[in-house]
């Protein structure tokens, strides 16, 4: 299965400077954690004892027609002091805890935990683009060229092609080795995080690695451009677009274009585990993530925006449709639409998208015809693939009634 992901590719030559005394930890490496006794509770508390040992922050909710069946936390949000860094310090922006002078210690994380979405924000992108169609200031086929005249090949690609991850762009989210984005990232950084132009102009010197159109291979970068184009066309800034279009109508408080504004007390701390335990990861860049995976959230709000893309509102209803309609490329995983990915799980229709970005794993799942949804949020950089802990719990969510929801609660 592969996942659709935003990542450093890179980040393994960091990851090496760091274990040799290149990182910015403080302490000695924790110990390794022991191994998780017999799990307790209920068939889900289970499954996720089993995936997420160690006490990595997870917070699941269940919902049903937009009511929750099952939500709850498990681990820690927050480890505690003393912190210690397992990479070195690339992207360069605050830490969540400082910005914030959070207290630090060991806290459970709960329904509203702020956790990055990574790449669950493509949907998000693909919304916003499906919005100005509606709003008839364009097409999903006009050309790329339209917005970027000078962009090589850029007459061969038409939005749709973005969308849907036939573009044969390379992807922008790579340092240290082709293609070697290094140079545009310490330009981006250097402008405030506000200026996009170097990293388009370094993603035009690569060439494409195939036709457009005649393959499938997921790229950030084709959602790096959407996110610009929605700026260009709107006139304001993508964040700002988001929140009067999406988030604003819809009352997703907690979502936000980057990390939120203060004050914040409950917000996941990116770990992973280098091969002694988890360890602090930096907080990755969102405003660099941008369109392909630069929002956070809570699972309350990702199932308010579930709950929009059941029936028209927000969306026209051949708006919804055309998000989704699968590309021409099935893939053994399902196939990949506007921002989602298309699939079936023991014959229940099946629409998700998964996201990984340094220090968190992400899934948002709906299963349509179930009016069933399942969100997954953790703060483990190598935690289990959530897509095989959402396959493993969807039988027993099905299950579920509403007194489910009093007996998570009771467990919280």
């Amino acid at each position: 299965m592969k996942s659709m992901r935003f990542r450093v590719a890179a980040l393994a030559t960091v990851i090496g400077l760091a274990a040799c005394g290149g990182g910015g930890g403080s302490a000695g490496v924790p110990p390794a954690p022991q191994p998780a006794p017999p799990p307790k509770g209920s068939p889900i508390d289970q499954i996720i004892a089993q995936n997420y040992p160690g006490g990595l922050g997870v917070e699941l909710g269940i919902y049903r027609n937009g009511a929750p069946l099952y939500v709850r936390g498990y681990g820690l949000r927050d480890r505690g002091l003393p912190d210690s860094f397992g990479d070195s310090d690339f992207w360069r922006v605050p830490q969540p805890d400082q910005l914030y002078n959070l207290t630090r210690g060991a806290f459970a994380p709960d329904a509203n935990t702020i956790y990055d979405l990574a790449s669950v924000t493509k949907a998000f992108t693909a919304g916003a683009i499906l919005l100005l169609q509606q709003d008839g200031k364009l097409s999903v086929n006009d050309l790329l060229s339209k917005y970027f005249p000078s962009f090589p090949n850029a007459d061969q690609i038409p939005l749709i092609y973005l969308l849907q991850h036939r573009s044969g762009l390379v992807d922008y989210v790579n340092f240290g080795s082709y293609p070697d984005f290094t140079s545009s990232y310490q330009t981006f950084l250097a402008s405030g995080n506000a200026n996009y132009q170097a990293i388009v102009d370094q993603l035009a010197t690569f060439p494409l690695q195939f036709t457009p159109g005649s393959v499938y291979q997921y790229s950030n970068s084709n959602y790096l451009l959407l996110g610009l184009i929605v700026a260009k066309i709107s006139g304001e800034p993508l964040g700002s677009f988001w929140q009067q279009r999406i988030f604003g109508p819809l009352g997703m408080a907690q979502t936000h274009f980057g990390l939120p504004p203060p004050p914040v007390t409950d917000i996941a701390l990116g770990y992973h585990n280098f091969g002694g335990g988890p360890q602090r990861v930096y907080q990755p860049n969102l405003l660099y993530a941008a369109g392909a995976g630069g929002l956070t959230s809570t699972v309350g709000d990702l199932e308010k925006w579930d709950a929009a893309l059941r029936q028209p509102g927000i969306f026209t209803a051949a708006s919804l449709t055309q998000m989704f309609t699968p590309n021409p490329f099935p893939q053994s995983y399902g196939t990949y639409s506007e921002g989602w990915v298309i699939s079936a799980l023991n014959g229940h229709r099946w629409i998700w998208h998964d996201g990984l970005i340094d220090g968190y794993s992400t899934m948002n799942a709906m299963f349509p015809d179930d009016r069933l949804d399942i969100v997954l949020l953790t703060n483990g950089g190598t935690s289990a693939d959530p897509f095989l802990v959402v396959e493993a719990i969807f039988p027993i969510a099905l299950t579920l009634t509403a007194s489910a929801r009093a007996t998570a609660a009771a467990r919280r």
